[in-house]
């Protein structure tokens, strides 16, 4: 072998390294990036919760759940509130519109209300009197810890 052998095969072996320091470097910096900018699961949480709560609104509007509170019957309310998820906490309130508290419905199995809560609203009319009604969801935290 040769000086020149030996110099060349040095020089590539130095270029390989400082070319797999940069590609190590820029992986890195891009890991950084993607992880302190994706995830937050507080947000995730306060959206999955905030759908639940609106989905249970719809489904008691449209099933015909909330006239039958008028009529003193809970139990078809009730049965909505529990098909959902065991971790969600809800409480419906019904009120007239003069602002007379009618009813309050609690999904069993829950109190109090948790760290974050959403609240939907929403009116409906029954036996040509108007109401409003109030759906307020958390966490249960006892389920979620």
């Amino acid at each position: 072998m040769t000086d020149d052998t030996l110099h060349g095969g040095g020089r590539r072996g130095f270029v390989i390294t400082i070319d797999a320091i940069a590609a190590l470097s820029f992986m890195l910096l891009a890991l950084y990036f993607i992880q302190s900018t994706s995830f937050n699961p507080v947000m995730l949480k306060g959206t999955q919760l905030k759908q639940i709560s609106l989905d249970t609104m719809s489904v008691l509007e449209k099933s015909g759940r909330l006239n039958d509170l008028i009529e003193w019957n809970s139990t078809g309310a009730s049965e909505v509130l529990l098909t959902t998820p065991e971790q969600v906490c809800m409480q419906l309130t019904i009120t007239s519109m003069n602002g007379t508290l009618f009813t309050v419905v609690d999904k069993p199995g829950c109190g109090g209300i948790g760290r974050e809560s959403q609240v939907v609203y929403g009116g409906f009319r029954s036996g040509g009197a108007v109401f409003s009604s109030t759906l307020e969801s958390w966490y249960n935290q006892e389920v979620t810890e």
